[in-house]
Parts: structure tokens; sequence; C-alpha cells
């Protein structure tokens, strides 16, 4: 029998997909900007609604 390769890893979460995330302990709408995979733990680029685009590179994790 042939070895099997692992399945790539699917992200929870999509690029321009709309989320609820947490900034300390307040809840934001935020949209994800775009996302990696690192160290097998998903990163996402987002950006919260009604913040600056100054502020707007924060990398959270899955």
């Amino acid at each position: 029998m042939a070895p099997t390769k692992a399945a790539d890893p699917v992200a929870p979460f999509a690029k321009e997909e709309k989320i609820l995330c947490f900034h300390g302990p307040v809840l934001y709408e935020a949209k994800i900007l775009d996302l990696r995979l690192s160290n097998n733990a998903w990163q996402f680029k987002i950006h919260y609604k009604g913040w600056k685009n100054t502020l707007l590179v924060f990398w959270a994790l899955a």
C-alpha cells in the first residue's frame, strides 16, 4: 500500500470574511484581510470595523 500524505490543514475562516474578534476584553466587528499558516497555527490579519486604517495590522491566532 502506498504511503498517504496528510491533508493540508483547512483554515477556520476565509479571507474577506466578517467576524467578531476580541481586542483585550472588548468584542468588535472585524474583517479578515489575510491569513497564513505558521508553525501549524493559523494567523489572521484583521481590521476592526470603525478603526482608522493606520491601525489595521493585527495578526490574531486561531
